[in-house]
């Protein structure tokens, strides 16, 4: 998935990238639980293949996976974090 942000940047992420950084409750945990993906080593090809995005009002992205894991919402705040080109690497070693 590619994201042209307004400023002219261009973020490219993988499905594995997306799917690991997932901020949902399940994912991450709740109430001191570690979340499932804590708790695993690997994700097979259905839960890390992207399936769908869908826009939500104007601060997120909803990812599907083809597993049918879809709670988790993206935030445009913790998509442009997790940029992993160059210049933003550069950027987050100098901060």
């Amino acid at each position: 998935m590619v994201i042209a942000w307004e400023d002219g940047h261009r973020s490219s992420y993988s499905g594995e990238r997306l799917r690991w950084a997932c901020p949902c409750a399940e994912c991450r945990g709740e109430a001191g639980s570690p979340g499932r993906l804590a708790r695993v080593k690997s994700l097979d090809a259905k839960e890390l293949s992207v399936q769908n995005v869908a826009l939500v009002g104007q601060y997120a992205l909803q990812i599907a996976f083809e597993s049918g894991h879809s709670t988790g919402l993206y935030t445009f705040a913790l998509l442009r974090a997790l940029c992993d080109c160059p210049e933003c690497r550069a950027r987050k070693s100098t901060t």
